[in-house]
């Protein structure tokens, strides 16, 4: 996109998200041969909407901003960065691009909560990670400021490339319309859509906090006399806003995310149903660890079988066998407790879509004090851990191949823990996050009809949605 000058400023700012994310990501995943994250680094920095309520969890906020699931993740959202970064910056500042940026991925985990009702109860416990809420108020921004920009598309259909300029208005109206269908048609899958969508209106209303007046003028008098490369302008005729159409179709998409807020923040939006939000920290074979889990009750032994990283579901599958993680007969009580023997743990092995039960005896020792809420659940607790890892053997034999299996031993291996758990309600969690929604989509609407004219720096142009583009040999 553009032509063939330099940069007027380095995007530093940019550059060095950029850099971060990528020194991060190659931290999290060198275990895996940086072709995905850790688990580890899931639980210990997503963000889990049901872990909302606990002050000293509110970092995930910012942690679960700097990972990503995998190379392709964060390959496209510093790609997406990178180009549309550039511009804001340049247009704001480097510190106060900074402040965007990161109040947005703030806002994108609020609108992530509040919309999480759609998802189920399972939406409250699932970790998200990833920048792409700060980066969509990077796109929210740049709708608002340069809405008369060309971008240079490219298009596979079947073997052929097609190449055609488009106003950036008219993408980034369509790319927000597709997180917003997304999210309410529950098509997203494990795409936090809405994430995406409140961070881009984020972006949009914290834009006249961030913008400098001087800055800008300074921006348009430069504009006339020399284009960024990284901008593309067709010279006819600008609006002084958004276009019309950009503005009706962007009105509407916001009034309906105003409508979710405004459900949401009444409450009504999701049953009364608690979960029990645990964060686990321990330290195993001398490494330490820190793992958060949600319960519903009382199915407590089926979801520990759900979780994902081995350390912790070994941990928590013995507390629970041993009847010191969830015992209704022990509400409201303190726990101080001592368990040494022969623990019989219920081990299930899955043979094509067959699913067999099989009790095995552990070698297992627990010493535990804390105490139970009024569930009986483990409400708090420190404690150590000796056990043994068990080992499932499934071998096939000759035809007519039957399946046999045997479960060995593997260890000891030794946990010290510590447990904190707190009853979340659904409800309070949804509304509390639908208020602060409802506040960022009506200042986002109240920008996209009032003050465009003030804020934008590269009017849209009359012209048609789209056009060829001829590339420059």
């Amino acid at each position: 996109m553009g032509d063939l000058s330099q940069f007027r400023k380095r995007p530093v700012a940019t550059l060095a998200i950029i850099i971060v994310n990528i020194a991060i990501y190659a931290i999290t995943s060198y275990e895996n041969f940086f072709l995905e994250v850790s688990d580890y680094w899931v639980s210990a920095g997503g963000f889990v909407p049901a872990l909302t309520p606990m002050p000293a969890q509110w970092y995930r906020v910012f942690s679960s901003m700097f990972l990503h699931a995998d190379f392709f993740h964060i390959l496209f959202n510093m790609y997406f960065l990178y180009i549309f970064g550039r511009a804001v910056e340049e247009a704001l500042g480097k510190w106060r691009f900074l402040a965007l940026y990161m109040v947005s991925g703030a806002v994108a985990s609020i609108f992530h909560t509040a919309f999480s009702f759609l998802g189920g109860a399972t939406a409250y416990v699932i970790p998200a990670i990833g920048a792409s809420g700060a980066i969509s108020g990077v796109l929210g921004a740049y709708l608002i400021l340069f809405p008369g920009t060309s971008l240079v598309m490219g298009w596979g259909f079947l073997f052929f490339p097609i190449f055609f300029r488009l106003k950036a208005a008219y993408y980034l109206i369509f790319w927000f319309a597709t997180q917003v269908i997304y999210g309410y048609a529950r098509l997203g899958g494990s795409t936090a859509v809405f994430a995406h969508a409140g961070g881009f209106m984020a972006g949009i209303a914290l834009l006249p906090f961030v913008v400098s007046k001087e800055r800008s003028a300074q921006f348009k008098l430069a504009y006339q006399a020399i284009l960024p490369p990284h901008l593309t302008f067709a010279p006819s005729t600008r609006t002084r806003g958004l276009g019309r159409i950009t503005k009706i179709i962007l009105a509407a998409l916001l009034v309906s995310l105003l409508f979710g807020a405004a459900y949401a923040s009444t409450g009504l939006s999701t049953p009364k149903e608690e979960i029990k939000s645990t964060v686990v920290q321990y330290t195993y074979n001398g490494n330490l660890y820190v793992d958060y889990v949600g319960f519903q009750l009382p199915e407590v032994g089926a979801q520990i079988s759900e979780i994902s990283l081995d350390e912790t579901r070994i941990l928590l599958n013995r507390l629970y066998w041993a009847g010191m993680l969830y015992n209704k007969g022990k509400n409201d009580t303190e726990a101080n407790e001592t368990y040494k023997g022969e623990l019989q743990v219920n081990v299930t092995v899955t043979i094509y879509d067959y699913e067999i039960v099989i009790p095995k005896n552990v070698p297992t020792t627990i010493n535990l004090t804390g105490k139970y809420d009024k569930d009986g659940f483990l409400a708090k607790a420190e404690g150590v851990l000796e056990t043994y890892i068990i080992r499932v053997n499934v071998t096939r034999a000759p035809p007519p191949y039957w399946y046999f299996y045997n479960l060995t031993l593997v260890g000891p291996v030794s946990y010290s823990f510590r447990l904190e758990s707190q009853t979340v309600n659904f409800s309070e969690v949804t509304r509390y996050a639908g208020v602060g929604s409802l506040i960022v989509t009506a200042a986002a609407l109240f920008i996209t009809i009032k003050r465009d004219e003030e804020l934008v720096l590269v009017g849209e142009e009359p012209e048609r949605i789209w056009r060829p583009f001829t590339p420059v040999v």
